[in-house]
């Protein structure tokens, strides 16, 4: 053949293959479309886990504000942590672990656990609660002295050392009688806490009285107020040695203070002075007067005059006395 003929030929089945691809491939039915559903990836299971609302450290008292509820997925709960599902389950452990203190110190938002808190009762609490470098000293009280049962642990209070001289005590060498003040007082320490009543620290923070059921008052749950014979102070190595001291010289007034800090700052002099009894009134600053009654002669007639003078002035003519004469 021909090599005209061979391309003709060859090109005439190339077509043809062509063809019926072409072919097959438009009667072909089209692929099926393929729908992707995005599913949300299952949400880790969460629980209420209770922390502290701010920076907490030994001595600092766990309730109230200093504590808050956050949540924490539940692969990371462990046994020791505080858990709670319902409202009233987490009231129930706010009052369980009011008044505690931590162990060890705990940063904001770290949860709080069983091991971490000693509590009122258990061994070595009232040490926990102790600042740095800070004393526990007990002071004897009584319902007045301790304001009739209002100062409760956790409390900051100024101790104030009474001084009662003896009556038949005579005044000092060139002190008049008027002068020598048989009573006397001084706040010998100021702002410290309290840390304990009768030696318990039971109550360090205000109990929780909240109603179970909301809009109910619960008259049997308000804490009556008792007296107390001695409190637990948190107090300096040096006002520990006054404290001490002080108890053997006179009683010890408590004076509670305010939860806002002081804005102006008492001077030097001002926390040394002792206040006396005529500082307190002015009944005893007015001089003692007496009446002098003075008899006079007149030949056969004698008469009686009266003068008021003061103890530190000369005397003074009042009014004179009906004078009686004799004949």
């Amino acid at each position: 053949m021909k090599t005209r003929s061979l391309i003709l030929l060859a090109s005439a089945i190339a077509l043809a293959a062509g063809a019926a691809l072409v072919g097959r491939a438009l009667m072909r039915p089209p692929p099926p479309v393929t729908i992707v559903k995005q599913v949300e990836a299952q949400r880790a299971p969460v629980r209420q886990v209770l922390a502290a609302a701010g920076p907490l450290v030994p001595g600092d008292f766990v309730a109230g504000r200093a504590l808050a509820w956050r949540e924490l997925p539940a692969s990371e709960i462990r046994a020791d942590h505080y858990t709670a599902d319902t409202d009233e389950e987490r009231r129930k452990i706010e009052r369980a672990v009011a008044g505690s203190t931590p162990r060890r110190a705990l940063q904001d938002g770290q949860p709080l656990t069983r091991d971490g808190l000693v509590f009122s009762g258990d061994h070595g609490f009232v040490a926990s609660v102790l600042k740095p470098e800070m004393r526990a000293v007990s002071i004897p009280t009584s319902a007045v002295t301790s304001n009739s049962g209002l100062v409760s642990a956790g409390d900051r209070v100024d101790v104030i050392l009474h001084l009662e001289r003896d009556k038949d005590q005579p005044p000092m060498p060139g002190q008049t009688a008027v002068s020598f003040a048989s009573l006397a007082s001084q706040t010998i320490v100021r702002n410290v806490r309290v840390l304990a009543l009768n030696g318990n620290p039971a109550g360090i923070a205000p109990a929780s009285n909240a109603p179970t059921t909301p809009g109910a008052v619960d008259k049997k749950a308000v804490p009556l107020r008792n007296y107390y014979e001695s409190l637990t102070l948190e107090v300096t190595p040096r006002d520990s040695e006054r404290l001490a001291l002080a108890q053997e010289v006179g009683p010890l007034q408590l004076a509670l203070r305010s939860v806002q800090a002081d804005t102006v700052e008492q001077p030097h002099d001002a926390m040394r002075s002792v206040t006396r009894i005529n500082d307190a009134t002015d009944m005893f600053n007015q001089p003692a007067r007496q009446t002098v009654v003075v008899q006079t002669f007149r030949g056969e007639r004698q008469s009686a005059q009266s003068f008021t003078q003061s103890v530190s002035q000369a005397a003074e003519p009042d009014e004179p006395a009906p004078s009686s004469s004799i004949p």
